[in-house]
């Protein structure tokens, strides 16, 4: 589990995930993805969750075992910043 506090932290991580062959889905979960490496066929899951305030990441491969900010993270968040905008911005939420 890695504390997301800068686009800057995740610098090196999305500059491997643009080089890679990613492709991001979501899953049934909100705040979880699955992201495949279509060289390989390698998949890992990503989650994004909330705990006092504070934003944390995790992914399943190698580097994420060791808490480390990983491509696969990267490619996910690029996704779920723009699913989180949408959902914040629906008209269910603003009603609220």
């Amino acid at each position: 589990m890695i504390e997301l506090r800068s686009a800057e932290q995740l610098r090196k991580a999305t500059e491997r995930a643009r080089a890679g062959n990613l492709f991001v889905q979501t899953t049934s979960i909100y705040r979880q993805y699955r992201v495949t490496n279509r060289e390989t066929g390698a998949e890992y899951v990503v989650n994004f969750f909330v705990r006092d305030g504070k934003r944390y990441g995790h992914c399943n491969c190698k580097a994420g075992t060791y808490n480390l900010a990983c491509k696969h993270l990267s490619a996910a968040a690029g996704l779920h910043v723009m699913i989180a905008a949408a959902r914040a911005d629906s008209p269910e939420r603003r009603a609220a």
